[in-house]
């Protein structure tokens, strides 16, 4: 293992407490419903050397899209979207070598604590944000998270074309942990997320998904025994922002919103 590898292993502080304290809260169950329909598991693959892993949001089997691509960072490795096949899932992810948390090109990259269109990212830190030269497709765009600071996450988020506000409301987002500690913390997060809105109430930026995955802890906490690969289902769905109190208290409203997204996704118009 490399030396910048071991001090990666080693570190500990004060991001580690900040992060359980802010995930702790997103971890917590917000919402009757205890499986979401869009999102079916995570899973978590790491190499033998523990220097590059591969992590993965795998979509559940209603979400079948065409939607593929993807591109690479710098020597690091790669983000990917994956179209649902007969034989394969929708599936969004990263294979990285870690090294890229070291990556000095990015240190004077202004971080951010915001994705794309607005919404808090919701972690202990900023992050630096990533792109490809332009965008995807017509039909969305994917953007990638280094964490540098803390050398802990990192993310993908996914924007989606359709995703207004006919198929979900503008400021919702609906999240999900996976792959808990013994403490609890989630060793990944993923939401759906509505649209932000101009002042005006027109829509501003459209929404999409975003995951992240707490590297560090996984390693820690698998570490080479997950070289097979890691799988898991949502411990804790949560439902946050506008209107979420009434979408935590009615769970069929909750369903439907869900099955407007499969739409979407299918390219189909929403039920009202």
């Amino acid at each position: 293992m490399s030396k910048k590898m071991k001090n990666y292993f080693e570190m500990a502080g004060s991001l580690a407490f900040a992060a359980m304290i802010s995930l702790t809260l997103v971890a917590v169950p917000g919402c009757k419903v205890k499986q979401s329909k869009i999102i079916d598991k995570v899973t978590f693959k790491p190499s033998q050397n523990l220097e590059t892993a591969r992590v993965s949001l795998v979509f559940g089997e209603q979400v079948k899209t065409d939607l593929a691509g993807g591109f690479t960072i710098m020597d690091y490795g790669y983000l990917f979207v994956s179209p649902y096949t007969s034989t394969q899932r929708f599936e969004i992810g990263f294979d990285m070598n870690l090294g890229i948390f070291y990556e000095q090109d990015y240190v004077g990259v202004a971080p951010t604590t915001l994705l794309p269109n607005g919404m808090p990212i919701g972690l202990p830190n900023a992050v630096v944000q990533l792109s490809g030269p332009s965008p995807i497709s017509p039909k969305f765009d994917l953007f990638g998270y280094v964490d540098i600071y803390g050398q802990s996450w990192l993310g993908v988020a996914m924007m989606f074309q359709f995703l207004n506000n006919d198929y979900f409301p503008a400021g919702l987002s609906i999240s999900q942990s996976f792959l808990p500690n013994d403490q609890g913390l989630p060793g990944m997060i993923a939401s759906v997320f509505g649209a932000s809105l101009n002042p005006d109430g027109s829509i501003r930026r459209n929404g999409g998904i975003a995951y992240f995955a707490n590297v560090r802890q996984l390693i820690d906490q698998f570490g080479r025994d997950a070289v097979n690969g890691i799988e898991g289902e949502a411990e804790a769905l949560s439902v946050e922002g506008s209107n979420a109190e009434y979408y935590n208290n009615n769970p069929e409203a909750l369903s439907k919103l869900e099955d407007n997204l499969i739409r979407g996704f299918q390219g189909l118009k929403p039920r009202r």
